[in-house]
């Protein structure tokens, strides 16, 4: 099936601006005060797209795949930044830890995707590998910062069950084994929904966008589900490993609560 794809330009997206301003005024009769967020939002939303848009012109042409790998790891970087920057209060470390669990979850689902699932000399292109990845690490960002802070709120909540669980014996592992688990559930229920209501609430982002450009939509379709399990793998690797990692934060080497990070 083929189709013409509609060719959108910069006056459609001006247009398409009348209803962030539908947006901003509701905010601001309701007295909601989410105004200025959506405004720097928007204005960033833009800049960045753009630049984007044009840097993926450079970036599709790419051969060496260390530096792929290499931008990469700055995306990832970038996504540990933004998750700490979610946390009400980063434990030691923070930065290190969301930025190694985030690129290896995100990394070890990209490479099973594009060198096992796909198995496409073609896949291991920077077209392939920079969108897959982007969403891969984007994903893992929304995850990662729900499990952190959720992680944080369990341990002070469950002090005291926490802290007579060391008291009985138990090492550091086995008293957050709980306060872990209600974390990674947290991090999970976006991708979880998503996975419940793909097909039939919406359809999504990958599958609109090779429909819209004419592509068959069972094979829309395929890639679609190729991603979704690449979604859910590398966020589930990610969340273990940072919760696990924090563990090691949020207690002293003797297996003692560091209250004063709660």
């Amino acid at each position: 099936m083929e189709t013409e794809l509609i060719q959108v330009d910069w006056l459609n997206v001006l247009v398409g601006l009348g209803l962030v301003a539908v947006a901003i005024g509701l905010s601001y009769f309701n007295g909601l005060g989410l105004e200025r967020d959506i405004i720097v939002g928007t204005i960033r939303c833009i800049v960045q797209l753009a630049i984007l848009g044009y840097a993926l012109v450079y970036l599709f042409r790419l051969q060496c795949m260390w530096v792929i790998v290499l931008i990469l790891l700055g995306m990832a970087f970038v996504a540990a930044l933004t998750a700490k920057g979610r946390m009400k209060r980063p434990y030691p470390g923070t930065i290190p830890i969301l930025w190694f669990s985030i690129a290896v979850g995100s990394f070890f689902a990209l490479a099973y995707v594009t060198v096992i699932t796909m198995a496409d000399p073609l896949a291991l292109t920077a077209r392939y590998i920079i969108p897959l990845g982007g969403m891969a690490i984007g994903n893992t960002l929304n995850g990662i910062s729900l499990a952190a802070e959720r992680f944080r709120s369990e341990l002070e909540s469950q002090r005291d069950r926490v802290e007579v669980l060391l008291s009985m014996g138990a090492d550091a592992s086995r008293a957050a084994a709980e306060p872990a688990r209600a974390a990674v559930a947290a991090g999970m229920i976006p991708t979880i929904n998503a996975l419940m209501v793909i097909g039939l609430v919406q359809i999504p982002g990958v599958m609109t966008g090779q429909i819209l450009s004419g592509a068959d939509p069972l094979v829309a379709a395929r890639y679609q589900l190729i991603i979704m399990f690449m979604l859910v793998g590398g966020k589930v690797i990610a969340l273990t490993l940072a919760l696990r990692l924090a563990v090691k934060r949020y207690f002293t080497p003797e297996h003692q609560l560091r209250r004063e990070l709660l």
